[in-house]
């Protein structure tokens, strides 16, 4: 166990040294986008839980959806049975919201797509292999006969149900990277940002949505209990978070 408290320590001294993530603010004005090309892929195939520890308790999780933010860490100090005990505990919430047939890609990708058409861009899909749904996309190459569009790439680092520190109630979260670049001059980064719904950490620099609190269960057999009222909590999660992003670009 000391094992596990002086990675942690490392990780925190290591997170405090870093540059403080630093947004690039989005001048509709000057980026002159009237179409955006919103690039597909943007959230991993399923949803997930997470168990993180905000004050050295024994909490098993990879790591919190929002560590690193604004040099900000939240760890876990991880345990083999704990870890056991959270694997079982995401399974039994995939089995509700695969009983209710969700589908968190189409949610957000119809919030978001129906948001900036409120807004009044042009929009389309594209496609790029990328890496990871964690991981933004590579600058695709300049194309000249694009002058005034942009693309949109959201890059989700988790989504699901998560257990904080000394909160009694699952919660639903959602954690997305931003990044809109100019087709003609992919390399200009027009608006750069990220958005955390129910943030364990809350740096003012990012866009941060503090959680529906209708939406919290106990225990992982409240979610069996009622699986619409988990869908719809989680659903609610990636709208907001949707709608979010594309308030960045207006």
């Amino acid at each position: 166990m000391k094992m596990h408290f002086a990675a942690l320590a490392a990780l925190v001294s290591v997170a405090a040294c870093a540059t403080p993530y630093t947004p690039i603010p989005y001048d509709r004005e000057s980026a002159g986008v009237a179409h955006v090309s919103v690039i597909d892929n943007k959230l991993p195939e399923k949803a997930t839980t997470q168990k993180l520890a905000t004050n050295g308790q024994n909490m098993a999780s990879a790591m919190a959806a929002s560590a690193g933010l604004a040099g900000v860490l939240v760890g876990a100090v991880a345990s083999g049975i704990e870890a056991g005990i959270e694997a079982g505990q995401r399974k039994r919430m995939l089995t509700v919201l695969d009983s209710v047939n969700f589908d968190g890609q189409s949610i957000f990708d119809a919030a978001l797509n129906e948001a900036l058409t409120e807004d009044g861009y042009e929009i389309d899909a594209i496609h790029f292999d990328r890496k990871s749904t964690a991981v933004l996309v590579e600058t695709p190459a300049a194309d000249d006969t694009k002058a005034g569009y942009g693309f949109l790439d959201v890059a989700g680092t988790g989504y699901g149900y998560q257990l904080v520190g000394g909160q009694t109630e699952w919660r639903p979260f959602v954690s997305v990277s931003v990044r809109m670049t100019d087709r003609v001059n992919p390399d200009n980064v027009l608006l750069e940002n990220k958005v955390v719904y129910n943030p364990v950490a809350t740096p003012d620099v990012i866009v941060n949505i503090a959680p529906d609190g209708e939406y919290g269960f106990a225990k992982i057999e409240d979610m069996e209990s009622d699986p619409e009222r988990t869908a719809k909590g989680l659903e609610i999660a990636l709208v907001e978070t949707a709608r979010a992003v594309a308030k960045l670009a207006q």
